[in-house]
Parts: C-alpha cells; structure tokens; sequence
C-alpha cells in the first residue's frame, strides 16, 4: 500500500529575499531615528569633559596663584610647552625691622646684615611650633636684583640655611607672636622691601618650592610639577614627570597685568580644549593675594 506523496514545506528564495530586504528598511528606519539621539549624547559627554578639565584647570590654577610668593609668577615657552612657574608659601607673618622695637635685641631684622633670631608681629599659621619649612623669603621684587628665585640675591634662603620658627620664647616677646632662627649657612637679606611701605608691615614668608603649570599643545595635556629646586632660569618643562591635570589642551597663552604692582600680580590665561569636534575656550585670571 503506497502513501500519499507531502507538501513542500519552508520559504522560498523570492519570499527570503523579500524578508531580508524589509528587515533592512525597518532597520535602516531605525538606526535613522537613533542615531542623532546618539550623536547627541556623545557630543554632550565630550563637552561635559572638556568642562570638568575646565574646571579642573581652574581650581587648581588659582589655588596656587592666591598663596604664591609675591612677585614669584612668571612664564615662559619652549617649543609646544607654555609653563607659568611661582613659588609657593605655607604660611606669612609681619616680621620687626631696625628700629620697630626701639632696638630690643632678640626681636628686630636688619635688611643687609647677617640675620639673627628676629621676631614676628603675628603668627605664620597653623603649623605645630617648632616647624622647619624648606625656606624663607623677604622683600622679593621680582628685579634682577632682588628675585627669590636666584639665590645669589640673597632674597630666599637656600638648602644650606635651615630655618626654624619658634613659639614666643617669653620677654622681650609676647604671646601670638614668632621667633625665626636661621642656622647652617649664615643669611644676610637684601631687598628693601616694596617701595612706600612702613618696615613694620613688612612681610616675612615661609616657601615650599617652585610648582609650574606646563601646557603641551602636541602632548594636549597641562601638568602640575612640584619638587624640584628654584633655578634662576625658567625652565620648561622643569624636572620630573608632574601632575597631569588635563588633557584635550590644544593651545595655552599666559600673559600678566601690572608687573610688580603694590595689589599683587594678575595672571591671565587663555586655554583651548578640543575634542571630537568639540572646543572650548577659557579664559582665566588669578591674582595673587599677598602683598610685600
């Protein structure tokens, strides 16, 4: 007994022809509708980005500048690499010059004698008594004669003089006041002072080191570099790896207003982020909150 022949069953080649070509307009539909909402949103991040690094410049930038050493700001360029260079404080105090406390010994700075123990109006901060910061500086003009980064001005001390700021020691002294020691190499400050300014309010600061913000325009990047010795000649960019703080840095200019004004120095910068098609300029100034 011979069975009845089965129907063919499945698609034919028209019919998966047909499918795959519906399947691609519908998916074309798709990708047309998705795609600006996407375009969109990676547009939005790369701009969110380059505002973050924005901000992050900024903060940093300025956070430095305010507490730098008066008239320590200054720049230079070295091929793609634009740096702006200062030298940081850790703390600021009035210190007695000749002739403010009617001579009593232990207590007066003399600007052009070897210094000895000299005392301060008011505190230098914070800091837990005795502390011993890398270096003091006084009466830095930012002159070829009086410039804190030079040691031969005798502006700055240097690593052979160690430096030592005491709590009031009693009589002649007085409470909140300071006591300042400098031992090893012996150090005669020379700078006068800022033009028109009483030598009881001038200024004695406590200094970290030199820090450099370096813009590399073919790296795209800007770094923070810290820890390494003042020299007299700017360099760019100084030694070490340093601190990256953005990238998508396309173009740094760095320019200041007033030089040597009796307010403090303006720092003034202009940053270019880029990124996929996207760019951001800004523009920054700083000033510097001490005064000498």
């Amino acid at each position: 007994m011979s069975g009845r022949p089965r129907s063919a069953a499945g698609f034919t080649l028209i019919e998966l022809v047909v499918a795959i070509v519906l399947a691609a307009i519908v998916a074309g539909f798709v990708v047309l509708f998705l795609d600006a909402p996407i375009q969109s949103y990676f547009a939005q991040t790369r701009r969110s980005d380059l505002v973050d690094s924005a901000n992050r410049i900024a903060a940093a930038i300025t956070g430095d500048v305010r507490t730098a050493l008066p008239n320590s700001l200054r720049a230079t360029t070295a091929g793609s690499a634009t740096a702006l260079e200062l030298l940081a404080t850790q703390g600021v105090a009035r210190y007695y010059g000749q002739g403010d406390k009617n001579g009593v010994g232990g207590e007066e700075l003399t600007i052009g004698t070897t210094a000895t123990p000299f005392g301060t109006l008011d505190s230098f901060g914070p800091q837990t008594l005795p502390y011993r910061p890398p270096f003091l500086a006084i009466g830095n003009l930012g002159t070829a004669t009086y410039n804190a980064y030079n040691i031969a001005t005798e502006v700055m001390t240097g690593a052979g003089t160690q430096v030592t700021v005491n709590p009031s020691p009693g009589s002649p002294f007085v409470a909140g006041e300071n006591q300042v020691r400098l031992s090893g190499a012996p150090m005669t400050f020379q700078a006068p002072g800022a033009p028109g300014v009483q030598p009881s309010v001038h200024n004695a600061y406590l200094v970290s080191g030199p820090v450099s913000y370096v813009c590399d325009s073919v790296a795209g990047t800007l770094r923070r570099y810290s820890g390494y010795a003042a020299t007299a000649a700017q360099a760019a960019p100084p030694p070490g790896a340093g601190a990256l703080i953005a990238h998508d840095v396309t173009r740094c200019a760095i320019s200041f207003g007033v030089p040597n004004a009796r307010y403090g120095q303006l720092a003034i910068l202009t940053i270019t982020l880029s990124s996929g098609g996207e760019s951001l300029q800004m523009f920054l100034e700083a000033r510097t909150e001490y005064i000498q």
